[in-house]
């Protein structure tokens, strides 16, 4: 479950490397399905949130989006 004022990992994608260890505070809920987010630095940011890491599914790292690449 995600929580305000708690800090999260975004969730990989297959695929494609992704080197970033940073956490995100999650400042608040934005609707239903959305949260903001701040890093470390004070950036802030909007996510899904289900591009979170959810502290109730840790092995749970993929997300289900799929990047593709057009020639």
């Amino acid at each position: 479950m995600i929580e305000t004022g708690k800090k999260y990992k975004l969730k990989k994608i297959k695929g494609f490397e992704n080197y970033d260890s940073e956490y995100y505070k999650v400042i608040r809920f934005y609707n239903f399905d959305t949260v903001i987010c701040e890093n470390t630095c004070g950036e802030r940011f909007v996510f899904m949130k289900e591009f979170l890491i959810d502290p109730q599914k840790p092995e749970d790292i993929y997300s289900n989006l799929i990047l593709e690449r057009k020639e």
